[in-house]
Parts: C-alpha cells; sequence; structure tokens
C-alpha cells in the first residue's frame, strides 16, 4: 500500500489527520502511528487479500461490548482499514519470558475463553460492517466445529496449492474429513484470540483495576489487560480470531510459546496450570493435541509464504517451506497409523 492509499483510508473519516510514521510492513498489513482529530492512534490497512480487518474489528467491538475484558475501542472501520486508540503498555519487541510472565499469560488467554464461553456456535468472524448490535457475537455460526474447521483448512489449500503445496494441503484436509468426531466432540465454543503471545501480550503489575492498552506490531491490534501482580496488561490483533473450541486456541499459543527455538527454559505445564486455575482445558484435549498441531502446520506454512515471500530471499523460503512440509507429512503418517 502507497502513501496515497494510506491517506485515502483516513480521509474516508475525516480531514483533521496526520500521518505520523510507519511502524511495520508485513504481509498482509501495514501499521502506522497516526493521529486522528488530534488523537494518537494506530492505523492498520490491508496489503494483501488474505487481510480481513472487518472482522478484527467486530471481535474487537464484541469483546469490548459483552464482556468485562477491556478491550482497545476501535476509532474509525473502513472496508481495508482500521484505527485504534494508542496506548504505551504494548511493547515494541516481543519482550522476554519468564516464569511469572508465562504464567500471567495463561491466566489471561483462560479469562477471555471464560467470559465468551456462551457465545454459542463455533465459525468465523462476521466483519464490523454486518454488526448490527456489537453486544451479539459477530459470528457466521457452522452446526459443527468440524464445518468451520474444513472452511479454514480448504481456504489455506486453495493458497498452498498457488506456491506448490496444494497436493500436501489437500491430503491433510482429506485426513481431517475422516476425523469430524474427533473434533465435534472437543467441547463448547469460545471466542479464540489466535495469536496470544509475544509482542502482542504486555504485563503490568500491581494495577489496582483491569485497563487496556492498544498498539499494533506487524501482524495485528492486539489488547491489553492489567490487575494485581503480574497480570495481562494489553492485549492486541485479533487477526486470527474466531469461534472454535478453547483446545483450539491453547495449542495456537503453546506451539510458538514452547516449541522449538523457544527463548527460555519455562515448560509448558507452567502455562497450563495457570490457565487451568481459571477454567479448565476441554474434555479430551490431549487426544486431539496433534490433530491439532497438523491442521496448523497449513497455516504456519501459508504464512511463511504469505509474510516471508516477498521479503526473504525465495531460496530461503523454499527451504523452510520443504523442512516444514516434511514435518507435516510425517505428523500425517503417524495420525493415520
Amino acid at each position: 500500500m502507497s502513501e496515497t492509499a494510506i491517506h485515502d483510508a483516513l480521509t474516508t473519516h475525516t480531514t483533521d489527520y496526520e500521518i505520523v510514521r510507519e511502524l511495520h510492513r508485513v504481509r498482509p498489513h501495514a501499521t502506522y502511528e497516526v493521529r486522528l482529530k488530534g488523537e494518537r492512534a494506530v492505523c492498520k490497512v490491508e496489503t494483501h487479500p488474505e487481510a480481513d480487518l472487518g472482522a478484527e474489528a467486530a471481535a474487537m467491538q464484541y469483546v469490548g461490548e459483552a464482556t468485562s475484558v477491556p478491550v482497545p475501542e476501535p476509532l474509525a472501520v473502513g472496508d481495508d482499514h482500521l484505527v485504534a486508540r494508542w496506548m504505551d503498555a504494548v511493547p515494541e519487541d516481543a519482550p522476554p519470558r519468564d516464569e511469572a510472565r508465562i504464567r500471567a499469560l495463561g491466566r489471561g488467554l483462560a479469562t477471555l475463553h471464560a467470559e465468551t464461553a456462551e457465545i454459542g456456535w463455533t465459525g468465523a468472524l462476521q466483519p464490523a460492517s454486518a454488526v448490527d448490535d456489537p453486544a451479539t457475537p459477530p459470528i457466521d455460526s457452522d452446526p459443527r466445529w468440524s464445518d468451520t474447521l474444513l472452511a479454514m483448512l480448504e481456504d489455506r489449500a486453495r493458497y498452498l496449492a498457488e506456491v506448490g503445496y496444494g497436493g500436501l494441503a489437500g491430503e491433510v484436509l482429506a485426513w481431517a474429513r475422516e476425523e469430524r468426531d474427533l473434533f465435534d466432540t472437543a467441547g463448547d465454543a469460545v471466542l479464540c484470540h489466535g495469536n496470544y503471545f509475544g509482542e502482542h501480550v504486555a504485563i503490568g503489575k500491581g494495577a489496582d483495576q483491569v485497563h487496556v492498552a492498544v498498539r499494533s506490531s506487524g501482524d495485528g491490534v492486539h489488547v491489553a489487560l492489567g490487575g494485581e501482580g503480574d497480570e495481562i496488561a494489553a492485549v492486541i490483533d485479533f487477526e486470527h480470531a474466531l469461534a472454535a473450541p478453547a483446545g483450539w486456541d491453547y495449542l495456537r499459543t503453546v506451539m510458538p510459546v514452547f516449541g522449538p527455538g523457544a527463548d527460555h527454559g519455562v515448560p509448558e505445564r507452567v502455562f497450563r496450570e495457570a490457565y487451568e486455575s481459571v477454567r479448565p482445558l476441554p474434555a479430551g484435549f490431549d487426544r486431539r493435541r496433534e490433530a491439532y498441531v497438523l491442521c496448523n502446520g497449513l497455516s504456519y506454512l501459508r504464512s511463511l509464504h504469505l509474510q516471508r515471500g516477498n521479503r526473504d530471499p525465495s531460496h530461503a523460503v523454499a527451504r523452510r517451506a520443504r523442512t516444514m512440509a516434511t514435518a507435516l507429512r510425517d505428523r500425517l503418517a503417524e495420525q493415520r497409523t
């Protein structure tokens, strides 16, 4: 997106604005610090068809209206952009991880799930423009969780077919269709954040009341909750939000936080203990864990090409993709045995 395009986005709301600087640019978004009617804010704009900022805005509005979880207030929403209030609590970079922080992450994620446990059906989110009552779950409801999951995997398969991995994606999709019963007994739907880690979540100390912070990193506008002790002070990025069983969101958090390349020595059980101090994981979660890891593998392979494909040398992206694809094939073979 050019500077002309960001001007076009902001002028749909007001002529009283200033573009301060570009903060980050990673497909499918670019993020800017702006002033809107004199107020410091973040403007996130779509740079690729894979983006869906309308759905992200709907998630933020729903959580803010229907729960006690404070979330960033969208100041302006358009067809291809989202403006949210700036807050200083969100870190510039991914903060270091220690046991206190990881426990706070576990409690924070469980709190979001507990307070949206009456959401009803699974499904993708509608755009904010299609929502009449922000307190109503903005869900394109599906009869079953497997319907939502298969639709998401079909979307991943379409993208991966364009970069040479359509066959692998099709195999995973066919396997998932055969395992509908495994997914459909995964528990009730909650609002899943989908990216609850790293610089997306800020931790505060000693706050007497929960408060909100908003900022944007390269992959989203995210939310921040603060309370007594080491608690969540800011969470941003509802880019990957959907209505799904809580185990899905739990896995999407622990895979990057505790997977290969983790920059800390804290075991996953610390995060899980903290999560389950607020609410239990759905029954049978451990039985579905490897299935969720396999399904998420397609998302990570897509993200590699989407986010790095225009930034890294093509041979480097191809090498990483081959490694990921090999691991996916091995995991699929294990699931079939």
